[in-house]
């Protein structure tokens, strides 16, 4: 299956009530501490504790979305929960200290990654050339994982200046994972019939949200991370 069916929130069939009423609000906890990490002071005891809250959530929320997906695959979903779960870590991975043991995992990330998009890729492709599925579907989905992936590119080749560049790499991927985080329960719960978004809002809203964000961290936060390297933001 390529796109989600309608799904009762209280009766979610074929999954359980458990799997995917836990699953909503694990993600409710994750956006709500996404939120108080980001306008937290950076560094300040209230960012860590958010931002450790983002990492357990986004990772159980990856996890609970697999278990999910093993029952009825949803190549978007899928690709969302990997997505997800690789953003953050190898956001929370970019203000470790340089390692052998920290780069070799940011590669294999990498590598999980350029999976996760081949293989909904080949889902996605037969799908749009029989007509199914309109292409601008598989590109808004790629859209993420290629500018994280592209950022990946830039992160292995500079490894010298990893600590002038770690800050800004982690601030972006825990907004890029917020819009992640945030866009698929919008497609779910508009699929459901709660509201009715137009669809160029419900495509590009959290992206150009994304934007505005980094835009923002940019504005508020570029002064600090020049002057203080070494910064840690989680």
């Amino acid at each position: 299956m390529f796109a989600p069916d309608p799904i009762d929130f209280f009766d979610p069939v074929p999954y359980s009530l458990v799997e995917y009423q836990g699953h909503m609000i694990v993600g409710a906890i994750w956006f709500v501490a996404a939120l108080v990490a980001f306008f937290a002071t950076k560094g300040s005891r209230l960012h860590i504790r958010a931002g450790q809250v983002c990492i357990a959530s986004v990772l159980l929320i990856g996890v609970t979305a697999l278990v999910m997906l093993a029952r009825e695959f949803i190549a978007p979903l899928a690709l969302n929960a990997v997505t997800s779960s690789y953003a953050v870590i190898t956001a929370w991975l970019a203000l470790k200290p340089s390692s052998a043991n920290v780069r070799s995992a940011e590669v294999a990330l990498s590598v999980i990654e350029v999976a996760a998009v081949a293989a909904f890729l080949a889902i996605a492709l037969p799908n749009v050339m029989s007509g199914l599925v309109p292409p601008i579907g598989p590109v808004v989905v790629l859209l993420v994982p290629l500018i994280l992936l592209g950022g990946d590119i830039n992160w292995h080749l500079r490894q010298h200046d990893r600590a002038r560049l770690r800050v800004g790499r982690h601030l972006a991927r825990m907004i890029w994972a917020f819009v992640i985080v945030l866009r698929a329960p919008l497609v779910e719960f508009e699929t459901a019939g709660f509201y009715d978004l137009p669809d160029p809002l419900l495509v590009a809203g959290p992206v150009l949200l994304g934007a505005v964000m980094l835009v923002y961290a940019q504005y508020r936060f570029a002064g600090r991370t020049r002057r203080s390297p070494t910064s840690q933001a989680v």
